[in-house]
């Protein structure tokens, strides 16, 4: 008999996508560890997601539908919040989209024991498997709308678990995500801020301890970064516990031209992403003490910094090649260049290195913006970093 309150919650927030729907709570419905509930938040769908969840005969769903539509202003962040502080029972939550689903079965069982195993944990990571629909050849039985739904034992048709590798060009997974499966939380930020374009990754099928993630503040502004939250997800909960990794496809995302992802500007990520990096180590930094917090300061600015590079490398690419990857033509409309790098710089307190340099100016090169405007705006940099 199931305990009254659930070890495990699972928030699955929903907007017209019932046929995805479907293929989510299913997903979550075949784990073998049982001792869990999913919490539904219908945000005022328009189609037949009631009628969805109700025939599902489990009494572990919970049904919440959204008198108005609250995605389209405050974003996920509102659903997040929500589940935290009023709806979510269990001692570990996960947030799993209803676009994408769970592949092992036993995804629970392991994060579940991990987190006993190791009390200190805050976050047990699992990775992602992306599939790239673009074109027909790339479609499930040829059509952009199939809800087929890979499991455990059918993944072998596109990917390789022993070796870790696709099969398809279709697909990308992210070998050795990172460097061990159980992290110190300064191991996991320090590599995190090397790659954090990289291993920011889908967070769904992750597992956090309630507890670490609201000690660290995570998603607690009402207000806040609206579509790479992901950090906060990653870095706050890191900030205040330690991290494991399981280095297998955790989650399948179905990635599409009409995804969130590319219906920004790329500035207008990049400047989300900064957002999100600073609201996610806010709270830890203001309860550390000083030689923490000198720590997390290193670590905001080499995040930060890290993540600029990866979006003047964007910027090269759209500027030398006309295209980027599955990015539109508004989501490439406005790139990262030297003056919103140069706010960001001098608001944030970081002096801008040789590399940075350099990659400001084959960013800049690559659209024939004359050096001199260039070499003013890094002096421009100095001269505010130097006045702050």
């Amino acid at each position: 008999m199931q305990a009254q309150h659930p070890l495990v919650s699972v928030l699955i927030s929903t907007f017209d996508r019932s046929r995805l729907l479907r293929r989510a709570i299913a997903s979550v419905l075949m784990q073998s560890f049982r001792d869990f509930e999913i919490v539904v938040i219908d945000d005022c769908s328009s189609d037949d997601t009631p009628e969805v969840v109700a025939a599902i005969a489990d009494p572990r769903i919970r049904y919440f539908r959204n008198e108005t539509n609250v995605g389209s202003v405050h974003g996920d962040r509102a659903h997040v919040r929500r589940f935290l502080h009023e709806l979510m029972r269990g001692q570990y939550f996960a947030y799993l989209c209803d676009d994408d689903y769970w592949l092992p079965p036993h995804l629970l069982e392991r994060q579940v024991a991990l987190f006993r195993e190791h009390p200190d944990l805050a976050v047990v990571f699992g990775n992602q498997l992306s599939y790239n629909l673009t074109t027909p050849e790339s479609y499930f039985e040829g059509s952009e709308n199939s809800t087929i739904t890979l499991t455990w034992d059918t993944l072998d048709r596109f990917f390789d678990l022993q070796a870790l590798a696709c099969k398809t060009p279709h697909m990308n997974y992210y070998k050795c995500l990172y460097p061990k499966p159980i992290m110190s939380s300064d191991e996991f930020l320090t590599h995190f801020s090397r790659a954090p374009t990289t291993c920011n990754r889908a967070d769904g099928g992750t597992l956090y301890s309630r507890r670490h993630f609201l000690e660290a503040g995570a998603m607690e502004t009402p207000v806040g970064s609206q579509w790479q939250a992901g950090f906060e997800f990653k870095m706050g909960p890191a900030c205040v516990g330690s991290v494991a990794f399981l280095d297998e496809p955790a989650l399948l995302t179905e990635i599409r031209p009409q995804n969130a992802s590319f219906q920004r500007t790329q500035l207008e990520h990049y400047l989300d992403s900064v957002k999100s990096i600073d609201l996610a180590l806010a709270i830890p930094a203001s309860k550390a003490s000083p030689a923490r917090r000198r720590f997390l300061r290193h670590i905001r600015h080499e995040t930060i910094r890290s993540l600029t590079h990866a979006y003047l490398g964007n910027t090269y690419t759209i500027r030398s090649q006309g295209s980027l990857g599955m990015c539109n033509a508004d989501n490439m409309a406005h790139a990262v260049t030297v003056g919103p790098v140069a706010r960001v710089y001098a608001r944030e307190g970081i002096f801008p290195t040789a590399r940075d340099v350099s990659l400001l100016w084959r960013a800049e090169c690559a659209s024939r913006i004359r050096t001199t405007s260039l070499t003013q705006m890094l002096r421009t940099v100095r001269h505010r970093l130097r006045t702050a």
